[in-house]
């Protein structure tokens, strides 16, 4: 299942139920969880497209501290019609230019367009700030950042449980970050899938860092994938969205939970 979400922090739109099922785990970690630390970026937060129809809603990641050298950071982008998620790695060393990768993909579709050669500018001014990346949709993309998102979140502020409605099927998660244990999420489908994950405080940053693992039944087996991507909360707490690809990138997902009484 591929659901489609915006990054916005107050609007969202409906799920989308697509070819294969997945789900999410977005929540702050529990005493064994470890904080990541971001390292301080000129790109971290969110950003709006300006120029592209439809409008892109972005989040820029910086690696965190010590992950890799040199640092890499991703942006996550979704159209605002949740038709297409991209999902970049920068060249995050110097924060004003360098190279991207990564890939486009048509949500609800198999379809993955490879994104290389690529590269991104970033331009200050004492009011805003812009990144501009090329070849990107057949275009230059220019985006303006509308909040840096270097206020962290807490743990316990997605634990409960959380519905996503996908149309013809239903996923519902618990989230409890006093678990002694970092698989602080659990889960079923009405699809008969399993879920299990943990989540990562990030230090600096409005979001999560998320893994999770999908099982589905199937014909005579079945089908076990991990996901990993970034989950955030609207501001009230009563949407957790979730955007993430699987281990070797073919496959990608925004989804959304509501909080459940």
């Amino acid at each position: 299942m591929q659901t489609k979400i915006l990054f916005t922090r107050t609007s969202l739109l409906s799920a989308l139920v697509t070819a294969f099922t997945l789900t999410l785990s977005a929540c702050g970690g529990g005493s064994d969880t470890p904080t990541l630390t971001a390292t301080s970026s000129l790109t971290q937060g969110r950003w709006v497209s300006t120029g592209l129809s439809p409008a892109y809603t972005a989040i820029m990641v910086p690696t965190p501290t010590g992950a890799n050298t040199p640092a890499v950071d991703t942006l996550w982008a979704l159209a605002q019609d949740a038709t297409t998620l991209i999902k970049l790695k920068a060249n995050g060393a110097v924060q004003t230019a360098g190279a991207v990768t990564g890939s486009v993909y048509t949500l609800g579709t198999a379809s993955v367009t490879a994104v290389s050669g690529g590269s991104y500018t970033v331009s200050s001014t004492a009011a805003s700030q812009q990144i501009s990346i090329q070849p990107l949709l057949g275009a230059t993309a220019l985006f303006d950042r509308t909040d840096a998102m270097s206020t962290a979140l807490t743990a316990t502020q997605a634990n409960g449980k959380w519905q996503a409605d996908l149309g013809a099927a239903k996923v519902n998660w618990t989230v409890d970050t006093a678990a002694a244990n970092v698989n602080n999420l659990s889960g079923t489908s009405t699809t008969g899938c399993t879920y299990s994950g943990q989540s990562t405080v990030v230090a600096t940053q409005s979001l999560y860092k998320v893994q999770f693992t999908e099982t589905c039944p199937g014909s005579g087996t079945s089908s076990t994938q991990t996901f990993a991507g970034i989950g955030t909360l609207n501001a009230d707490n009563t949407r957790l969205t979730v955007v993430a690809t699987n281990g070797d990138e073919t496959r990608a997902a925004a989804l959304l939970f509501v909080k459940q009484p």
